[in-house]
């Protein structure tokens, strides 16, 4: 016991040195997580997946819970302001095209059902905004760019969740139900969570003042986001896809309110101050350290078609994601934006996430799921860092003539100028709530 709690102590004090080397070299500060995990599970055997036995399966799912409310506090109604247009049509469009593509090279490669491909494809297709953030700061894009990229991040985060979500409801169900009762329990089931979380957003907001006087308060919004994932399975719903709506709600409070519901008293909705959402970063982060570490640990190298697998879809990402760019993004933006645009897009979190809890609600196809998504996490990040890098230092100019031959040339838009102290680009932090 006292080798174990060692053991998450040094992670955790890794996981701040590797967070800083990212934000000073743009080295994806999970890849040495990983590795880490690799070198002490597979390689060289000090601890296997089964020495954690059910507590994986807690702490996936504690994980997922994390994740899956931060995703939703994140997520500004405002950014959808601008997204009418190139970035909302560059997130559907490529999101949709790389999902099926995904999903028909997996089924032809594994052999395995079609809706489970359809699962891999559409975690494949999330970006992950943390990795994408950090290598963007030191790149020369346009503004226009930065925004399409965060936008685009944000919402496959949220579009991959719910289809995933969605499948694997269908696929827990059975293989053979017809497609009509099948969307019917998909309905039920995110219809009755969804409705749970907002009730439950609107109370834990009106009363928030009220929990802030009492001790240790921060803690229990997070208490009360397990429950809000709890009771909403016991009553029928999916407890995930609420915990993703009430995120949503406490993120927007203040403007969900003023929009839709303006009689009620605009005093009593509070949202969540800087302390409480620095709460959870601080959480998200330590389960971000030790569940890619544990993901390395779990990656089975002996299994190298998985791997191979893996390399493959990352690959197939990029090369189907470049013919989405040249169509849907303005002929405004330079081929070289374009080739940033194509290049960001690796995966995380969520995607690592997902992959776990499929493994543990589909224990035979699960297995295999779990090491493909893992492989592709693994490689995406390594080629979108190395495409960021060769484009930082003006390569990769023939992927523009190429794939971008609609757009206008140049080698890179002028860095975008820096804002005032205390202001931050509409990008990358949206504007609150009026």
């Amino acid at each position: 016991m006292t080798y174990a709690i060692l053991f998450i102590g040094v992670l955790l004090f890794l996981g701040h040195i590797f967070s800083s080397l990212f934000e000073k070299t743009r080295l994806p500060d999970v890849l040495p997580l990983m590795i880490l995990g690799i070198l002490m599970g597979p390689i060289l055997h000090v601890v296997s997946p089964a020495s954690f036995g059910e507590a994986g399966q807690i702490f996936t799912t504690l994980a997922l819970i994390v994740v899956l409310f931060k995703s939703g506090l994140d997520f500004r109604i405002l950014s959808l302001r601008g997204a009418v247009g190139q970035g909302l049509l560059l997130t559907t469009v490529c999101f949709l095209l790389i999902t099926a593509l995904i999903a028909f090279i997996t089924q032809w490669t594994l052999g395995i059902p079609q809706i489970y491909a359809l699962i891999i494809g559409a975690i494949v297709a999330d970006n992950s905004t943390a990795i994408i953030t950090p290598m963007l700061a030191k790149l020369k894009v346009s503004k226009t760019t930065k925004t399409i990229l965060f936008l685009e991040a944000n919402l496959t985060g949220v579009y991959s969740i719910v289809l995933a979500l969605a499948l694997l409801s269908a696929a827990s169900r059975g293989g053979t139900v017809s497609a009509g009762a099948l969307a019917a329990g998909i309905i039920k089931s995110f219809g009755i969570g969804i409705v749970f979380a907002l009730a439950a957003g609107f109370f834990w907001m009106s009363i928030l003042n009220r929990v802030r006087r009492l001790e240790n308060a921060i803690s229990l919004t997070f208490a009360f986001v397990l429950l809000v994932y709890s009771v909403s399975g016991l009553i029928g719903g999916d407890g995930a896809i609420a915990t993703l709506a009430f995120g949503v709600v406490a993120g927007n409070i203040r403007l969900i309110k003023r929009l839709w519901l303006p009689k009620l008293d605009y005093r009593r909705l509070l949202s969540l101050n800087s302390g409480e959402k620095d709460f959870f970063d601080e959480i998200e982060f330590i389960f971000k350290t030790l569940f890619f570490v544990y993901m390395g640990i779990c990656i089975r190298l002996g299994r190298m078609d998985l791997l191979a697998i893996g390399l493959l879809l990352a690959l197939a990402k990029l090369v189907f994601r470049a013919p989405v760019v040249n169509y849907c993004v303005s002929k405004k933006i330079t081929r070289s934006d374009c080739s940033v645009i194509t290049a960001m897009c690796p995966n995380g979190l969520v995607s690592a996430v997902l992959a776990a809890m499929i493994a543990s609600q589909l224990p035979q196809e699960g297995a295999v799921i779990q090491d493909v998504i893992y492989a592709v996490i693994f490689f995406s990040v390594v080629l979108s860092n190395l495409m960021s890098f060769r484009i930082e230092k003006g390569g990769l100019q023939w992927l523009g003539k190429a794939m971008f031959f609609r757009h206008a040339q140049g080698t890179g838009a002028p860095a975008p100028a820096q804002p005032e102290q205390g202001a931050a680009p509409a990008a990358e932090n949206p504007p609150t709530e009026p």
